[in-house]
Parts: C-alpha cells; structure tokens; sequence
C-alpha cells in the first residue's frame, strides 16, 4: 500500500475528487449585466478645421482652412468642407446660387479610397461661363484630394452624367 506508484494514484485520485466535489457545488460565475445602451452612442460634434482648395478661373489653387462644427467621420468632414467650398466659389462667382451644396460618399477599393461627389443639376437661372465651371469642378475634385481621396469620382444629381452644368465633360 505506501508503495510509489500506489501513493501517487491515490493522490490524483483524492486531487480529481476535490476537482469534481468544486465544480458539482459551486454556483455559476456573476458576469457584469450586458450594456445597456440601445443602438449606437451617438458621436458628438466637434468644431474644427478643414481644408478646402479654390481654383480661380485662371487655373490659379489656394488652400484655405474652414472653420466646421462637424463629427469626426471621413464623409462627414468631407461634406462640410464641400459646403464651405461651395460659399466661397458663390461668393467669386464660380458656383451657381441656385445650387445647393454637393453631398459626398466615399468607398473603398483595391485599397483606394473613392469619394464620390453629388453635385445637384442647374435647373434654373443662369449658367456660368466655361471657366467659371471648370473652377468648380476642379474645386470639387482639389478639396476632395485634399481629405485623403486617391480618386474622385462626380456625378450630378446621384446619377452619372457626361457633363456638370452643360459645358464641361466629367471624367
């Protein structure tokens, strides 16, 4: 009875019955309660700076900071700084009064972020004269660039078309 491999037998047999006796008795584990938000925390505004590139009729680009009130998200920041884009080519003429500011989505593919700029149809008034529109469009496509886009992509009125506002072809 107290030979060695006796006693080590009955010492993994009296450690296995004390194994079995704590996981018969012992009640389950408290686990914390689930979350209990419903939905998504909702992100939080934040004012901060954004760049937008003006190009002039002439072909001559600015970069200027914007100040936005926006949430920290690529489309959203992006969005706003296309709103911001669109007063000041107002203000120098090259952007229609009557059309509203672009709004954006930006996608990923092959590793290449994509935005693509919705910019609302002329539909009444005046148009611009060509320049005007080719200082938009490059606004557009320069601010977008700026925001880390490696492609931009405009459409006009959610749907692909062959040109912005009549006179210049989209690529």
């Amino acid at each position: 009875m107290l030979r060695p491999h006796v006693l080590v037998a009955l010492l993994l047999l009296g450690s296995g019955v004390a194994w079995i006796w704590e996981a018969a008795t012992a009640s389950a584990p408290v686990r914390p309660p689930a979350n209990l938000l419903v939905g998504q925390p909702r992100p939080v505004p934040a004012t901060t700076d954004v760049p937008i590139v003006v190009v002039d009729r002439d072909g001559l680009r600015r970069t200027l900071l914007v100040e936005v009130e926006v949430v920290d998200v690529v489309d959203a920041r992006l969005g706003a700084a296309l709103a911001a884009l669109r007063e000041v080519l107002v203000a120098e003429g090259n952007w229609p009064p009557t059309v509203a500011a672009p709004h954006v989505q930006s996608y990923e593919a092959q590793r290449r972020r994509v935005a693509v700029v919705d910019v609302p149809a002329l539909r009444e008034g005046p148009g611009l004269e060509l320049m005007a529109e080719v200082a938009a469009l490059r606004s557009l496509e320069e601010t977008a660039l700026a925001h880390g886009a490696d492609q931009v992509r405009v459409v006009v009125d959610g749907a692909p078309a062959t040109s912005l506002w009549g006179q210049v072809a989209l690529r």
